[in-house]
């Protein structure tokens, strides 16, 4: 009797511990594929570096690390992208990338985010994941377009999107976005919301001991606001500290706010404009925290409150939801498809509707009752569609269209 041998797909991994929502998105990724995948398909991580931060070696993933120098990074360029070299490559130096997925046997390989190395595949399929494209959204931003970032991001998008056989997003005006701008068929372009990162999800029992050496640690005010971001111009930190100074000057409400993240250069800016506007001692910056820190957190807080100014998927209000506290999120276009009711809508570029906003939520117990339990359902909603179905359904595809041509027999 003949055996089709499974399927090796290959999660590819070459984002930083501390970049935050990448890299929470990673680990609740291999969740999902590990509940999902049901011994269908042999699932390996590939990983860049060590340097990373990851701790893959936890996962009960094999796992392999694989990095290129500059030198080969350009062959394998050169090799897929440049129209002579193409034509000329196999007297050129050996596609490093390719010949170690060979070795392994990879059939797919999944970039869990838009990665330059899916500009140096020439035969593996690959399926890959883009949570937005602000780089053309929201140009006004340097993190987005400055130094180059805008091509660098474009020319993977451009170069890389049209031959992927997926691409996985997580909310339909990103989708429609991914489609108008790179001319890529809808039908190629699927939808999976993001969700609590690991440490929240599987939080069930408050320990009371971390939870007071917590805010021993921190030195956390007893009653605050929580706002987990990156500390980048586009999450808005200083409209927030003008709605501190305006709940102060025109409410007389001496709210605090901690904030989390990583940063990248701009944290500083931030702090000097809190002391100069007079609000220092209500605006906390705490570095990125280890996960088993985040679930308290939030436990503490009163309200999240998000104003940013791109977006509009990120992961820390899926988050609140679980952790059952109320959320102050923007306006963005789009959002409401992504959140329905279940957030206190506000203007991110007004703090006096900010600040109104933290007031009503502050003062309206009924208001955040109702905002809990609606968050509970959209994420139980969420849950309940199990979309991580969609990435082994591409994968069956992909795997029932390669054998009409695939003769192989163990």
């Amino acid at each position: 009797m003949t055996n089709i041998k499974k399927e090796k797909i290959a999660i590819f991994v070459d984002t930083r511990r501390e970049s935050g929502g990448e890299y929470q998105h990673l680990l609740y990724t291999l969740d999902n594929i590990r509940k999902n995948n049901n011994g269908n398909f042999d699932i390996i991580l590939i990983s860049i570096s060590k340097k990373l931060n990851l701790n893959l070696e936890k996962e009960d993933f094999s796992h392999f690390y694989f990095s290129m120098n500059f030198f080969e990074r350009f062959i394998c360029y050169l090799r897929n992208l440049n129209p002579i070299v193409r034509r000329l490559k196999n007297f050129f130096f050996k596609n490093k990338f390719e010949h170690f997925l060979k070795k392994l046997n990879i059939d797919l390989v999944y970039f869990t985010s838009p990665s330059q190395y899916s500009l140096y595949l020439e035969n593996t399929k690959f399926i890959i994941s883009v949570p937005d494209v602000d780089h053309l959204v929201h140009l006004e931003f340097p993190e987005f377009v400055d130094n180059s970032e805008f091509f660098r991001k474009d020319e993977i998008f451009r170069k890389s999107l049209p031959r992927a056989q997926a691409i996985i997003t997580n909310a339909e005006i990103i989708k429609k976005r991914i489609s108008r701008f790179y001319n890529i068929s809808k039908e190629r372009i699927y939808i999976i919301s993001l969700r609590p990162c690991r440490s929240v999800e599987q939080f069930k029992i408050i320990d009371h001991d971390l939870n007071k050496k917590i805010e021993k640690k921190f030195n956390l005010p007893k009653t605050y606001l929580f706002y987990p971001a990156m500390y980048l111009p586009h999450k808005n930190h200083k409209t927030l500290i003008d709605t501190l100074k305006i709940l102060k000057l025109n409410y007389k409400l001496d709210v605090n706010v901690v904030c989390t993240g990583s940063d990248v250069g701009y944290l500083k800016k931030i702090k000097e404009y809190s002391i100069k506007k007079g609000v220092s001692n209500n605006i906390f910056f705490l570095n990125f925290v280890d996960d088993y820190i985040l679930p308290y957190l939030y436990l503490n807080s009163k309200a999240l409150i998000f104003p940013v100014l791109a977006g509009p998927t990120f992961t820390p209000p899926w988050e609140a939801f679980k952790m059952e506290v109320p959320v102050i999120f923007s306006n963005l276009t789009g959002v409401k498809d992504v959140y329905g009711d279940a957030v206190y809508y506000i203007n991110p570029l007004d703090p006096y509707n900010i600040a109104e906003a933290i007031k009503n939520l502050l003062e309206n117990d009924i208001l955040v009752k109702n905002l809990i339990e609606k968050g509970k359902k959209k994420l139980e909603e969420m849950k309940s569609k199990d979309e991580y179905k969609k990435l082994f359904s591409i994968i069956k595809h992909y795997k029932k269209i390669k054998q009409t041509w695939n003769f192989e027999k163990l």
